[in-house]
C-alpha cells in the first residue's frame, strides 16, 4: 500500500476507486521481494539457525529455547524463528524474534493488546506486519513478562494484597525495553552487522507500549507508530463504566438490531458537516445527535428506543468525571454504533444473567469492557481477587468518587503516557512519531488521543512545530485498530520509512476499505486520512468513494467542537 503526501496527486482509474488493484500489488511486491532475496540461495537452512548456536553468541540476559528454520513462502522470505526469554530482573519476558535471510539491517518491534500474556499475538497495523519480513525486517515481540489471556490481570498479584511488582513493572513499562536491548544485540551478533534503524509498531495496548518507549526510553527507536493507544489507564475504567451503563436497569441494554437504526440517525444528523453526504462523519466532535430523538411512544417499536435504553446510551456517551464534574477521561464518540465494537466492549455478546451480581454474565462471555475493567480493578487497583467490582465507586453516568479515583491513578500511573512533557527527549532527538486512531473506536476514545496531541502541540510551540516530528491521523468510520464501514487499511510503516530515511513527511495516509472488510473482496472505497487538525475536503465532483476526489488542503476544521465534543469533555474543566 502506498502512502500519499497529497491526496491531490492520486490519479483515479476508470469506474472504480484508485486502490482497486491494491491486493494484487501487495502480493506482487511481496513476492518479488522474496524472489530477489532467494535468488541463488541454496535450499539448506539458514546458517546459525540453531538454539545452541545462538546461545553461544552469549547475548546478555537472553536465553533461546528454540530456533526453527522456516522456508520461504510468499509473501515471506526464509527466516529463522527464534523463541526464548530475557531476564528482566526477578522476572522473565518471553519473546519471539524472526530473523530473515534477506535482513535489511532494521528491527521492527510489535506491541501486544489488552493485558498482554503472549509473544505470539501482536496488536499491530496488519498492513505493516504483513509486509515486514518481505521487506527484510527482523521482527520482535514480547509477552510483557507473563503468560495468560489478554483480558486477565491476575499476574499482578502473588497473593491477595501481595503485588507481583516485577511482573507488573514488566507489563506496564519494562519488558519491551529489555527485550529491545537484547534483540538489537542478538541481531548484530547473528548477522555480524549493525542495526541501522529500529521502529516500534503497536495498536491498543500495543500503542501504549509504543508511547511508553517514546516517553521512558527515547533512544530505543528512530520511529514509533502508535495506533488507537491506551494513553491513560483510566481508559480501562472508562470501559468498565461503558459496560455498566447498560447493566442497571437491565432494560437499558439496547438490542443489537437497534444499533443500525441509531447509527443511521447519527449519520443523518452529522454526515454533511464536512460539505458532502458520503456516509462518513469526519469530525464527530461537531455532531449534535441526541439519543432522546429516538424515543417514541406508540410508534414502530423496531425503530424506537425505550427511555431506559436512551438513558443508557446517554450515560455511555458521557465522560468519566470526578465528583466536582472535572473530566478525568473524555467519552467515546457517538459514531459507528452499527458496527461490532459496542457489542464487543459494552453490550456483550450475551445479555447479562444478573446485572447486579459480582459477575453479571455468570459463566457466559461478558462484554470485553467489563472483563478488562473488572480484572484491572481486582488485581491492579484493589489487589484482591475476591473484590466485587460492582462496589468500586463509579456510577452509571461516570462519576468516580475522589478516593477511588486517587487510588486508581496511584496504582496504574506507571503505565500512563498522558504527560506531554515526557515526550520532549524523544522529539528533541529528531525522532518521528506517527499516531492514528479510529473515530468509531468503542474500546479507547479517540478524544483522549486528540487531547494528548493538543498537549504535545502546546508543549512544542504549536501544531506546525510539532508536526516536524509527530503527526496524528484520525480515521472516520474506523473501529478499534481496524474494521468499521470507513477506510481502515493503510500503510504506516512505509510512511515512517519515508519520513525517517528520506525526509519525506506524510501529510496524509491513503486508506482503503474492502467489501465486508474482507481483503479477498473488491475495494469499495479509498480516502486520504489527513494530518490532524486538517479535515479532508471533497473537490466537489467525481466519485466520493475515490481518494482522487479528495484533498488535504490545509485547514483546522478538526478543531471545531459542537454538542458532542462538549458533552464528551473536550475543553471542559479539568480537561
Amino acid at each position: 500500500m502506498k502512502t500519499i503526501v497529497s491526496a491531490a496527486r492520486v490519479t483515479p482509474t476508470a469506474r472504480q476507486p484508485r486502490l482497486a488493484p491494491l491486493r494484487t500489488l501487495l502480493v506482487a511486491s511481496a513476492t518479488l521481494a522474496v524472489a530477489l532475496s532467494t535468488v541463488g540461495a541454496a535450499s539448506a537452512a539458514m546458517t546459525g539457525c540453531d538454539a545452541a548456536a545462538i546461545n553461544a553468541l552469549r547475548i546478555d540476559r537472553l536465553t533461546v529455547t528454540s530456533a526453527t528454520d522456516v522456508p520461504a513462502a510468499a509473501p515471506n522470505p526464509e527466516y529463522c524463528d527464534v523463541r526464548g526469554a530475557v531476564d528482566t530482573g526477578n522476572n522473565e519476558a518471553r519473546f519471539r524474534i524472526q530473523l530473515p535471510a534477506n535482513w535489511n539491517r532494521k528491527l521492527l518491534f510489535y506491541g501486544v493488546g489488552g493485558t498482554g500474556g503472549s509473544e505470539l499475538a501482536p496488536s499491530v497495523n496488519p498492513i505493516d506486519s504483513g509486509a515486514a519480513l518481505g521487506k527484510g525486517y527482523a521482527t520482535a515481540i514480547t509477552d510483557t513478562g507473563h503468560q495468560g489471556n489478554n483480558a486477565d490481570a491476575s499476574f499482578a498479584l502473588k497473593a491477595p494484597g501481595s503485588v507481583n511488582k516485577p511482573a507488573l513493572d514488566d507489563y506496564l513499562f519494562r519488558a519491551a525495553h529489555q527485550v529491545t536491548v537484547a534483540a538489537k544485540e542478538l541481531l548484530e551478533s547473528f548477522y555480524s552487522a549493525d542495526v541501522e534503524r529500529a521502529y516500534f509498531d503497536g495498536c491498543s495496548n500495543g500503542g501504549r507500549m509504543a508511547l511508553i518507549e517514546a516517553t521512558r526510553y527515547p533512544k530505543d527507536y528512530d520511529g514509533i507508530i502508535a495506533g488507537d493507544p491506551t494513553v491513560s489507564q483510566l481508559q480501562v475504567l472508562a470501559l468498565l463504566k461503558g459496560a455498566k451503563a447498560f447493566l442497571n436497569p437491565v432494560s437499558a441494554r439496547i438490542p443489537v438490531a437497534m444499533l443500525p437504526v441509531i447509527d443511521a440517525a447519527y449519520t443523518a444528523s452529522c454526515d454533511a458537516l464536512d460539505g458532502v453526504r458520503d456516509g462518513l462523519v469526519q469530525n464527530t466532535a461537531r455532531c449534535a445527535f441526541d439519543p432522546q430523538t429516538l424515543v417514541c411512544a406508540g410508534g414502530n417499536a423496531a425503530n424506537c428506543l425505550t427511555q431506559d435504553q436512551a438513558n443508557g446510551l446517554k450515560n455511555y456517551l458521557r465522560p468519566l468525571t470526578d465528583e466536582k464534574g472535572n473530566v478525568a477521561i473524555r467519552a467515546f464518540s457517538g459514531s459507528d454504533l452499527s458496527e461490532g465494537n459496542i457489542v464487543t466492549y459494552a453490550l456483550g455478546p450475551n445479555a447479562p444473567i444478573d446485572p447486579g451480581a459480582p459477575e453479571p454474565w455468570g459463566t457466559l462471555a461478558p462484554a470485553r469492557g467489563w472483563a478488562l475493567g473488572d480484572t484491572f480493578v481486582k488485581y491492579v487497583v484493589e489487589r484482591d481477587p475476591g473484590y466485587n467490582t460492582q462496589d468500586f465507586a463509579v456510577s452509571l453516568d461516570g462519576v468516580v468518587q475522589r478516593d477511588a479515583l486517587k487510588l486508581y491513578r496511584s496504582r496504574t500511573q506507571n503505565g500512563t503516557v498522558d504527560n506531554p512533557d515526557d515526550y520532549k527527549d524523544f522529539l528533541r532527538g529528531n525522532r518521528k512519531l506517527i499516531i492514528y486512531h479510529g473515530l468509531g473506536d468503542k474500546a479507547l476514545s479517540p478524544y483522549v488521543t486528540t487531547k494528548l496531541y493538543a498537549g504535545l502541540a502546546d508543549a512544542q510551540g504549536g501544531y506546525d512545530r510539532l508536526q516536524q516530528n509527530a503527526r496524528l491521523f484520525l480515521a472516520p468510520g474506523m473501529q478499534h485498530c481496524g474494521g468499521g464501514h470507513g477506510p481502515n487499511l493503510f500503510d504506516t510503516l512505509t510512511a515512517m520509512e519515508n519520513w525517517v530515511e528520506r525526509g519525506i513527511a506524510p501529510d496524509s495516509l491513503l486508506a482503503t476499505h474492502f467489501v465486508n472488510n474482507n481483503r479477498a473482496m473488491p475495494v469499495d472505497r479509498t480516502m486520504p486520512l489527513c494530518m490532524f487538525p486538517t479535515e479532508a475536503t471533497y473537490k466537489g465532483t467525481g466519485n466520493v468513494n475515490d481518494a482522487a476526489n479528495w484533498s488535504c488542503a490545509a485547514n483546522e476544521r478538526m478543531l471545531e467542537i459542537g454538542a458532542e465534543g462538549q458533552q464528551a469533555g473536550l475543553g471542559a474543566v479539568g480537561n
